[in-house]
């Protein structure tokens, strides 16, 4: 569906020498706005000024990634619903090794009015045309 790259930095490393557990959800955030930009959307505009807002998250780690290593991060899937969608996620080493894989939960939020709203039918319609 969508393909990121990336260059493990500095920050991304923690104590262990590897990168940090944490950083997986940025880096599945760094897909998703790439991939909304992609279709003239942004997080906080997603259509009708709605944007969105993460509710769950779930990561699997298979494998390390250290300083430099180049990643492919793939969103292989996304499920919508009638107030969110959901995105799969896949990210892959330099081997081509899958080392981390999955997904978030993203609610539509307009911002301004601070309330839950439906996924705008402009995003739904450019999302399920690339299915």
């Amino acid at each position: 569906m969508f393909s990121y790259k990336y260059k493990i930095v500095k920050e991304d490393i923690n104590y262990g020498g590897h990168v940090g557990n944490e950083r997986a959800l940025l880096f599945f955030q760094f897909s998703r706005m790439a991939f909304f930009e992609s279709l003239g959307f942004t997080e906080l505009d997603l259509g009708d000024g709605i944007g969105v807002i993460q509710k769950n998250g779930y990561v699997e780690y298979n494998k390390e990634l250290f300083l430099n290593d180049e990643i492919e991060i793939k969103i292989t899937k996304i499920e919508i619903e009638k107030i969110n969608f959901t995105c799969h996620y896949e990210i892959y080493n330099n081997a081509g090794e899958k080392v981390i894989n999955g997904y978030t939960m993203l609610v539509c939020y307009d911002y301004t009015a601070k309330k839950i709203k439906r996924v705008p039918q402009g995003f739904k319609d450019k999302v399920e045309a690339l299915a």
